[in-house]
């Protein structure tokens, strides 16, 4: 006996059995519980979160750090000049009392300075020192190598192919964020 063969509003053909829904594309099926977008959402957050946690880790374990440390320093090394501590906050997307924190203790390390801002004195400008460079260069070249060796592992082909869905679906979040 056949399965009932729905078509979804996207047009990609359903076939219903045991309230479980396979979605047949290219002449393929899968079983679905649920919309795949949503899974994939999961599955990007899911890969993001452990590759956050795999390089915090390493970053704590070698330099005695943490990634949001790691990613002031990222943030400074782009802006010789350096940035307002209100600049540096939005680009990092976090509150101004967060990086407050965090360029406390770096300044604390003596990687990054800080002094008033000439155009507006009631604003502070942070700096990488040079000895906050030098520490940024290395762990930067250990944080290349950590990404290059877990996403290394993927054929060239599925990176390939992985860029350039990332890169449309960052193209549809764009438009989605100028409403």
């Amino acid at each position: 006996m056949s399965e009932p063969v729905l078509k979804s509003s996207n047009g990609r053909m359903r076939h219903r059995s045991n309230g479980e829904v396979r979605f047949v594309e290219s002449g393929t099926a899968s079983t679905q519980k649920g919309h795949l977008e949503l899974r994939v959402w999961l599955r990007l957050l899911g890969c993001s979160g452990k590759m956050e946690n795999i390089l915090g880790q390493r970053l704590r374990k070698e330099f005695g750090t943490s990634l949001a440390r790691f990613d002031v320093l990222a943030q400074l090394e782009r802006f010789p000049d350096g940035l307002s501590m209100s600049e540096l906050s939005r680009r990092l997307l976090v509150s101004n009392g967060a990086v407050t924190g965090l360029v406390d203790k770096l300044g604390e390390s003596g990687l990054v300075s800080r002094h008033e801002d000439p155009n507006d004195r009631r604003s502070m400008i942070v700096q990488l020192t040079r000895k906050g460079r030098e520490a940024f260069l290395r762990m930067a070249r250990r944080h290349e190598e950590w990404v290059v060796s877990i996403l290394g592992e993927l054929s060239v082909e599925a990176q390939s192919e992985l860029l350039q869905n990332l890169t449309l679906l960052q193209r549809n979040l764009d438009l989605h964020g100028k409403g």
